[in-house]
């Protein structure tokens, strides 16, 4: 059993985009979500397209679009400098949190479709 104490030193895991995005939280509590191109609304199995990014300096990935499966608006046109983006294809999924009795609606089952690094694109 692993277990972290106040003063102990930060712990860095790496891994792939696809595992971090995995479980990513969908729109707000609950489990349905909203296409942000036609408005459409998501829920459990359908398959979308997102497009998620990071800051640099940051390890938290945010989730500004969710596409429908007919919208697919998934590409990235201009890299930003400083900011790590991804769009990927991935299946909506319930995640059923028992401590709060809420259900929250996830990303499952996430393919990379393309990405941008840190060091890639312009500047705002």
């Amino acid at each position: 059993m692993a277990f972290a104490q106040l003063e102990s030193e930060t712990v860095r895991v790496e891994t792939d985009v696809e595992q971090v995005l995995t479980g990513l939280q969908v729109g707000l509590d609950g489990a349905r979500g909203t296409c942000c191109w036609c408005g459409r609304e998501l829920y459990d199995g359908h398959y979308v397209t997102v497009y998620a990014y990071r800051t640099a300096g940051h390890d938290q990935w945010n989730l500004p679009r969710v596409y429908c499966r007919e919208c697919n608006g998934g590409n990235i046109e201009t890299p930003t400098l400083g900011t790590a983006e991804v769009v990927a294809t991935a299946f909506l999924g319930v995640l059923q949190v028992a401590a709060s009795q809420t259900t929250r609606l996830v990303l499952t089952g996430v393919e990379v479709e393309e990405y941008s690094g840190l060091d890639e694109g312009s500047e705002v």
